[in-house]
């Protein structure tokens, strides 16, 4: 009993003298105590209740009980949590009857302030503390007289007031981050509490209670069903400080967006003073669990017992109610072709919270709740369709209807081919065959005078007609809509002509000059109407020799994906065997080359119709490299004015990059940039050299 009284009056002294506040091993669960803005993290609603019983093996335990509730301020419009209000009653009590007994009501505030993917909570605690003794239920050895008990003798302590009362303001700041399903990820935070040192009237100020600093730490990590939520705490008051640190190992019972539900094994220190094992029953409906300290103190040693603690703890969650009106959103998606009702799935990023919400998946339709005057941007997206975006917002009213017609990536068009001879107009059968210029794959469509074959809508095709006695005929298409189209190719007879002995190509890597396999076209160009007279598909090493009509003039296309495309001119003036050796560049960032032959209307930005042909080569040399970012450089002479030269080498690659972007080539791979007379590569003293000035560079800018 002298041990127990001992205690009780050292406690009782620093209790009035130097009031301490109350702590719980599951400090997590307090934040009235920790840190009152640490309540913001949670989106809930909460109802928490914590006890504790500590040093159990003594005649009456102590017992610190806590009541907390916190309730989050949303915004009308949107739903974002902007304020947390909150409440906490804290009973400490002492003793049996409860010689020293303290009540805390506190109000607590936090106001969120948003920092990119981070949150920043500002606020404070405002309580109100009564701290009370009982003397007269005291018992000491002054109350024991031969052996006999009197209650009616003073203990001897008449001169302590047995009543601290006041206000405690407590300033409170914390760092957090939530994951997308507002799950705790990170948290820092720092409190001041009592700040201005509260103190009875009946006593000196330096018998108040002292100012208490808590800072608070800790994550959460997740390993597929496993988590590790590792924690820290930081306490001093007067000259008293306090370190708790450890970690919850969580086992997943389930884990999916809409709820979870965990076990936690926690294992803590709190450094010098006790070991913590808690167990956690964790779930987005209500979290709840047993502790139990192990005493590791000098305390143990006056005691001479087990002074263990154990705690429990309830904490309900309650998610609050969406201020915001709904309505369904009804979406029906079609094939813009077709008009007929498809399969696809789409999805959702809010304007106002960023997250995406899947509405449905492989429905033709379905019916999702939206917040209404919010805007959402929906994309419908579907495997060989387009993806589409539409969007929602809804002020009144409790249903929309939304009818998306999704347009096919590859759209297809029937291609009627018929033959008929150039002076009779009678039909004829020929070998008809179908050549696709950016894979140069070579398909029979048969023999006859006419066939049929579906084909890709948006891009060239090119038809070669073969019929004995007959020249070859070709064919370009680029047909960019949805049907049939039909075309006729006129084949005149074949006359005896003179031709050049050969022409061969060499074709080499330019840094290795290793030979490469590569696509030949080959062009006849001696009637400009005419871009195509003849086309010839290679992908040797070393074609064989091609044979060359003596009196024309030939251009000749050679390309490999991955590099630039090579353009090369052969005039068959005489009867000879001509051998070429092309270099074939690698297609690098940075690299540039000139575009031959781009030509335009003297001194204007307008396209010369002669540019059409090389162009379309560049189209080609795009779709073959899908994935190459170019820049179109306009270069001029130094004829004129500077101002005026610029603007005309801006105007002619802009021109050039409108072409372009017409023929299907989307607008961010491309970017248009004039130099103007800045970077000749001749001299501008001659007409040569001003002519090589003129120009029109491509270089990559990114692949």
């Amino acid at each position: 009993m002298k041990i127990l009284s001992t205690i009780f009056i050292a406690i009782l002294f620093s209790s009035l003298g130097i009031s301490q506040d109350a702590f719980f091993s599951n400090y997590q669960y307090s934040n009235a105590l920790t840190n009152p803005t640490q309540m913001a993290i949670s989106n809930d609603i909460n109802l928490t209740l914590v006890h504790r019983s500590q040093w159990t093996n003594i005649v009456k335990p102590f017992t610190t009980s806590q009541f907390e509730g916190s309730l989050p301020i949303l915004q009308t419009n949107t739903n974002k949590k902007i304020a947390v209000i909150g409440f906490s009653f804290v009973n400490d009590r002492m003793g049996e009857g409860g010689y020293l007994q303290t009540n805390q009501l506190a109000f607590n505030f936090a106001y969120n302030l948003s920092l990119g993917s981070s949150k920043l909570a500002l606020g404070s605690k405002l309580g109100y503390f009564n701290s009370s003794t009982d003397l007269d239920g005291l018992t000491t050895g002054n109350q024991f007289s031969s052996g006999v008990y009197n209650s009616n003798t003073s203990i001897g302590e008449t001169e302590i007031n047995p009543v601290i009362q006041g206000l405690e303001l407590s300033p409170s700041v914390t760092w957090y981050q939530n994951d997308s399903l507002g799950r705790s990820l990170h948290y820092f935070g720092i409190t001041a509490f009592n700040v201005n040192e509260p103190s009875s009237a009946n006593l000196s100020a330096d018998m108040g209670k002292p100012m208490r600093m808590a800072i608070t730490g800790g994550t959460n990590v997740v390993f597929g069903t496993l988590g590790l939520s590792p924690n820290a705490l930081f306490m001093t008051q007067g000259n008293q400080s306090q370190v708790v640190i450890g970690a919850d190992l969580k086992y997943f019972v389930k884990n999916t967006t809409e709820n979870y539900t965990a076990i936690a094994l926690g294992v803590y220190s709190r450094l010098k003073d006790a070991g913590i094992i808690t167990l956690k029953y964790l779930s987005d409906a209500f979290d709840g669990g047993i502790t139990y300290d192990i005493n590791t103190s000098s305390i143990t040693d006056g005691l001479n017992q087990n002074t263990g603690s154990f705690e429990v703890f309830l904490n309900y969650k309650i998610k609050p109610k969406s201020k915001i009106k709904q309505f369904n959103n009804i979406i029906e998606v079609y094939d813009k072709n077709t008009k007929k009702a498809i399969t696809a799935s789409a999805s959702y990023p809010s304007q106002t919270t960023g997250s995406k919400i899947m509405i449905f998946e492989n429905k033709s339709s379905d019916t999702t709740e939206l917040n209404q005057k919010e805007e959402y941007t929906i994309t419908i997206t579907k495997d060989g369709y387009e993806d589409q975006e539409i969007n929602v917002i809804q002020n009144t009213g409790i249903e929309v209807v939304t009818k998306v017609l999704m347009a096919p990536s590859v759209t297809l068009f029937d291609l009627e081919i018929e033959i008929f001879d150039r002076e009779t107009n009678k039909p004829i059968a020929a070998k008809i065959t179908h050549i696709n210029p950016i894979t140069m794959t070579q398909t029979e469509l048969g023999e006859a005078d006419k066939v049929s074959k579906e084909l890709e809508s948006g891009i060239k095709h090119i038809i070669s007609a073969n019929a004995e006695g007959y020249d070859n005929g070709i064919l370009e298409i680029r047909y960019d809509k949805f049907g049939t189209l039909s075309k006729s190719i006129y084949l005149g007879k074949t006359k005896p002509k003179l031709v050049a002995t050969s022409l061969k190509l060499i074709v080499l890597d330019e840094s290795t000059k290793k030979p490469i396999k590569s696509t030949i076209m080959l062009a006849n160009v001696t009637n400009e109407n005419k871009h195509i007279n003849s086309l010839i598909a290679l992908e040797d090493f070393a074609p064989e020799a091609q044979p060359l009509e003596v009196g024309n003039k030939f251009e000749i296309l050679v390309t490999k994906e991955g590099y630039f495309n090579q353009t090369l001119k052969v005039d068959a003036i005489k009867v000879e065997n001509i051998e070429r050796v092309v270099l074939l560049s690698s297609i690098e960032v940075g690299k540039s080359i000139i575009v031959d032959d781009l030509l335009f209307k003297t001194g204007k930005k307008q396209l010369d119709t002669r540019s059409y042909r090389i162009l379309d080569q560049l189209v080609d040399f795009l779709n073959q490299n899908p994935t190459i970012k170019i820049e179109l450089q306009g270069h001029t002479d130094s004829d004129g004015s500077k101002y005026a030269n610029q603007d005309l080498s801006e105007g002619r690659a802009k021109a050039a990059i409108t072409y372009l972007q017409n023929k299907g080539i989307g607008s961010a791979r491309m970017l248009a940039k004039g130099f103007g007379e800045d970077k000749p590569i001749a001299t501008n003293n001659t007409a040569e050299g001003k002519a090589k000035n003129r120009r029109v560079e491509l270089k990559i800018v990114g692949k």
